[in-house]
């Protein structure tokens, strides 16, 4: 019985349970659009930062609370009218039924039918659509496994 409680743990231990690895934010203190956060974030980091629960969401929070930007580009955005997807390329990532929102009130409303990205609220943390063509700055997530890192 203890050998079988061994390798169930050296399987983890090996093959991990890291399809939950916790993310590390990194607020860029720089004004670009959507698409170029989007490009600084997976040539320095992994992405722009995503949210899949109320603890990254948490995390994301007191990140920017640290920070002078009042509202900061995240990972999300509209490929089509009422459709958000985040910009993680992982489609591991994404799983059915997933339905974590912060919309702040009223939102998304798609002004003018032209806000397809989504900011956040250093405030309360709510999401915000706004035009990807508006210079903010931005938080970044570095979702490699920090296990490893010293």
């Amino acid at each position: 019985m203890c050998q079988k409680g061994v390798l169930v743990f050296l399987f983890f231990s090996v093959c991990g349970v890291t399809a939950y690895i916790p993310h590390r934010y990194h607020f860029v203190n720089e004004n670009k659009t959507w698409s170029e956060a989007q490009t600084y974030c997976r040539d320095n980091y992994t992405d722009l930062a995503t949210i899949s629960n109320m603890d990254e969401m948490k995390k994301l929070n007191i990140t920017l609370k640290k920070e002078p930007a009042t509202l900061a580009w995240i990972g999300l955005k509209s490929e089509s009218v009422g459709e958000w997807k985040w910009s993680l390329a992982d489609q591991t990532f994404y799983r059915d039924g997933d339905t974590y929102r912060n919309w702040s009130s009223g939102e998304p409303n798609n002004a003018k039918k032209i806000e397809f990205c989504v900011m956040m609220s250093r405030k309360d943390g709510s999401w915000l659509d706004e035009k990807c063509e508006d210079g903010l700055c931005f938080v970044c997530y570095d979702g490699k496994n920090l296990q490893n890192k010293f």
